[in-house]
């Protein structure tokens, strides 16, 4: 067996990088199970082993761009994939396309404040229980039927309730008493 030509070591080791790059790149766009990837790192890891076996000080220097090229590398293949056709079919909420993100949070953040003030309105309110309230459950407050949570002991269904806070997307109930009824009566 011949020792292969200096010239030989660094065309190959440079077919090598070039082919690592493209099958990187068909990866990026590609649907393969990460085949593709896997040809891509082994052309690369090949291409430093070609390196060392041409130049010591070379392979050495390929080695340390790739610790420097390659996360940048994936970093834009990422965003790239997750912009494609494909990247939009795998990732979850791809189909809120254009929409701003923080725009969605403030809105989300505004509608959940305008619930909660609502919520917030029906304490001091009376109602029914919708359900067995052990400790959580729902009520019927003004039709409205609404999550709740029992303050102390089981509220069993059809019972009156009084609302004595609210917190969230939830109220806090407890059993609705005669005397609690006529203090809050219009005109009492």
């Amino acid at each position: 067996m011949t020792a292969a030509s200096p010239d030989g070591l660094l065309f190959v080791a440079l077919a090598l990088v070039f082919a690592g790059v493209i099958l990187f790149l068909l990866e990026v766009f590609l649907p393969s199970g990460g085949i593709l990837a896997l040809l891509s790192a082994s052309s690369l890891v090949g291409s430093v082993v070609v390196m060392f076996l041409f130049n010591s000080m070379l392979g050495m220097s390929l080695l340390i761009a790739y610790f420097i090229v390659i996360p940048v590398a994936l970093y834009w293949g990422l965003k790239v994939w997750r912009g494609s056709s494909v990247g939009h079919k795998l990732i979850l909420g791809a189909d809120t396309e254009g929409t701003d993100d923080q725009l969605s949070q403030v809105r989300s953040e505004e509608m959940r404040l305008v619930r909660a003030d609502r919520i917030k309105q029906n304490i001091g309110k009376f109602g029914v229980a919708d359900s067995t309230l052990r400790p959580v459950g729902f009520v019927l407050i003004e039709e409205d039927r609404l999550d709740a949570i029992a303050e102390g002991e089981v509220i069993e269904r059809g019972q009156r309730v009084e609302v004595v806070d609210a917190y969230d997307n939830q109220i806090k109930v407890r059993l609705a008493t005669q005397s609690s009824e006529q203090d809050n009566r219009p005109g009492s």
